[in-house]
């Protein structure tokens, strides 16, 4: 129950942990403060009168709690790091759209000036690689078997599969293919970017033609842009990717992957000019690596 969010706070070598039942709501909101006001708010403190923890006043009680590790990728919705010795800000919380993430983003550049303000894509699996914890205590074991998985259809709609009576925000994903004749075939996908989790190599060359040309009226939350000829894929996305990165090789032999943070326009270069959305946000143009 809550919005759970960790925290983790580094000065002179010295790293404390600490937990909030209600924090990821409001993760970007509390850093706007600034690194030392912002730093007071997060550190972890006793709470004056400990209460059992099921009971109402521990429910409301909004403080930050210390603690000894990280929570679970299925159960930590939002994360701070804040590290003072090498001047690093690594963040995630779950924004509300793509224009609502880079205003978030862009106001964390313009409030830590000379700190380095990065994104945790992988949300507390990038927190704990950062402190070099092993992640995979942390990840989430909501994912099916891979093997079963691997018999599951593409999660992505061409044009026979699309559903014109969803409203565009149905749709959270776009893929694209440049094949190795230099076309490019366009696909919706509902699921989010985990779907690459059980996308294989196999199943998109086996795929039916898409889409030649996409307009989307809402910006996608995230792309996923692969190169048959030169065997890579980029993935860019605005929410937590779960791991699906992490260990992509057994069903995608011999690819290379990138992320792309959270930059659309690389996704909309790479497919020059076949995929359309709304003006991107103007904020946007004053972020370079969009997070990374």
């Amino acid at each position: 129950m809550g919005n759970r969010a960790n925290y983790a706070i580094i000065e002179r070598g010295t790293t404390v942990l600490g937990w909030s039942r209600w924090g990821a709501t409001s993760v970007v909101a509390d850093l706007l403060a600034g690194p030392e006001a912002a730093t007071a708010a997060l550190r972890p403190q006793e709470r004056p009168e400990a209460a059992p923890p099921d009971t109402a006043e521990a429910l409301r009680w909004t403080g930050v709690t210390p603690v000894d590790g990280l929570m679970t990728d299925g159960s930590c919705q939002g994360a701070a790091l804040i590290d003072h010795d090498r001047r690093v800000l690594l963040a995630f919380d779950e924004p509300d759209d793509y224009t609502t993430f880079v205003d978030g983003l862009a106001g964390l550049v313009d409030a830590w000036p000379g700190w380095h303000v990065r994104w945790a894509f992988d949300g507390v699996l990038d927190v704990a690689a950062y402190l070099g914890l092993d992640r995979d205590p942390l990840r989430d074991t909501r994912f099916p078997d891979r093997q079963r998985l691997a018999d599951l259809p593409v999660p992505f709609d061409g044009p026979d599969e699309v559903r014109p009576d969803r409203p565009d925000d149905w749709y959270q994903g776009v893929l694209s293919i440049r094949r190795p004749d230099d076309s490019l075939d366009l696909y919706l996908a509902a699921d989010d970017q985990t779907s690459i989790a059980y996308t294989t190599a196999a199943k998109v060359e086996a795929m039916a033609p898409g889409f030649a040309g996409l307009e989307r009226s809402e910006l996608p939350r995230w792309g996923l842009h692969l190169d048959q000829a030169a065997r890579s894929g980029a993935l860019w996305c605005i929410d937590r990717l779960c791991g699906a990165l992490i260990d992509t090789a057994p069903a995608w032999p011999g690819w290379s992957w990138t992320l792309w943070g959270a930059d659309v326009r690389r996704h909309l270069d790479a497919c020059a000019g076949a995929l359309r959305v709304p003006p991107l946000p103007g904020r946007l143009r004053g972020l370079t690596t969009v997070g990374l």
